[in-house]
């Protein structure tokens, strides 16, 4: 797909899914009104709002607000030096009814042993050249002492899926551990982009009722969806503290429609 229509693609199923959900996104502050010569020299300096904690020796977890007109990066602070962890995987969180960014990054890549002692979050303005200059061309959080790997709630398990009729599945999980804040059905299935004319698949967060251990999906069945994109995925994802289960331990169970 090229870069334009995949762009076209992710903004539209964004903005839907955070219609939908009442999603604010939050925005960098901007700096005061300057005068004389600091005018000309914006504040690089903004805060970006985050935690940590680590899911295992090498794997942390970072949870931050978002502004989509920023390009962000974690940097750990290893042994005094600062340097950027590489990203392992990255999605969208509705906590509470507001839309965070869920990013865990490595710290072990290189073959580096040692743990970091804090984590940093950058923001990048991407595509400055199309913002006024007050608006702050880089944001950091500040040093985020990453919280103990207990933090990090278990996701229980798919069970089964059962096909209730031709069009609608029935979604079965293991009961939740440790009293989570919410309990997540993922699910992946194609979605049709009347922007832009195309399916294509697309990820949404189901909340589940306290207490249950199922829940009825129906299946997207359209003759013009491409061979391709009909695969439906279900996993689970719970949320406890402001943190959520391992990203990298999701493994969607498909289902054809």
């Amino acid at each position: 797909m090229p870069s334009r229509i995949a762009a076209a693609v992710a903004t539209c199923a964004l903005s839907l899914g955070a219609l939908a959900s009442g999603a604010s996104v939050a925005t960098a502050a901007s700096p005061a009104p300057a005068t004389g010569s600091a005018a000309k020299a914006p504040s690089l300096q903004a805060a970006v709002t985050g935690r940590a904690a680590a899911v295992d020796r090498c794997s942390y977890q970072v949870v931050r607000d978002d502004d989509s007109r920023y390009v962000y990066s974690v940097s750990g602070i290893i042994g005094g030096a600062v340097r950027e962890l590489p990203l392992q995987k990255e999605d969208f969180v509705r906590f509470s009814g507001q839309w965070l960014k869920v990013a865990q990054v490595d710290a072990c890549a290189g073959g580096q042993s040692q743990a970091p002692t804090a984590l940093r979050i950058t923001g990048k303005l991407d595509n400055p050249d199309g913002y006024d200059p007050s608006v702050p061309r880089t944001i950091r959080s500040n040093d985020i002492k990453p919280a103990a790997s207990s933090v990090i709630p278990k996701a229980p398990a798919v069970t089964s899926i059962d096909r209730l009729d031709a069009a609608t599945v029935r979604v079965n999980w293991s009961p939740a551990q440790g009293s989570p804040d919410q309990v997540m059905l993922m699910e992946r299935k194609p979605f049709y982009s009347s922007e832009i004319g195309i399916w294509h698949p697309y990820t949404f967060q189901r909340d589940a009722q306290s207490g249950t251990t199922s829940m009825n999906r129906k299946l997207e069945r359209s003759s013009d969806i491409p061979a391709g994109v009909r695969a439906h995925g279900y996993w689970m994802r719970v949320a406890k503290g402001g943190f959520v289960s391992d990203l990298r331990a999701e493994k969607p169970t498909e289902v054809q429609p």
